[in-house]
């Protein structure tokens, strides 16, 4: 991929954040997985064209916060994942799946997947 306007350098610094935001939630450090995620879902949202990019960042921010108890933000940020990987990839696209599979299991009652996706658009 040829590097274009500095994505490939950005991409890395989200990948990067987000890989190290992994690491501290594996590791119980819920806090600080967090901030490291959100700082990724940020540099991301801050450029166009990083749409699987910021899904994600904000699918493993949902994880963090599910983990963390905080069902409602976690909802949010699965829900912002969905539209993202939607947009971008598709319905029946992995990551879609991945996130939808995630978000159904942290939780049921909450993750449905888009009404776009019900009726095959």
């Amino acid at each position: 991929m040829a590097c274009v306007g500095g994505k490939c350098m950005l991409t890395s610094q989200v990948r990067r954040l987000r890989e190290a935001g992994m690491d501290a939630m594996d590791a119980g450090n819920l806090e600080q997985a967090e901030t490291l995620l959100r700082q990724s879902v940020t540099l991301a949202e801050n450029e166009a064209g990083l749409d699987v990019v910021t899904a994600n960042a904000s699918y493993r921010l949902a994880l963090t916060l599910h983990k963390a108890g905080r069902h409602d933000e976690a909802a949010e940020e699965f829900e912002k994942a969905l539209a993202l990987a939607r947009g971008r990839a598709g319905c029946g696209s992995k990551l879609y799946q991945t996130i939808l599979g995630h978000f159904a299991a942290a939780l049921p009652a909450r993750a449905t997947p888009d009404l776009a996706c019900a009726v095959g658009e």
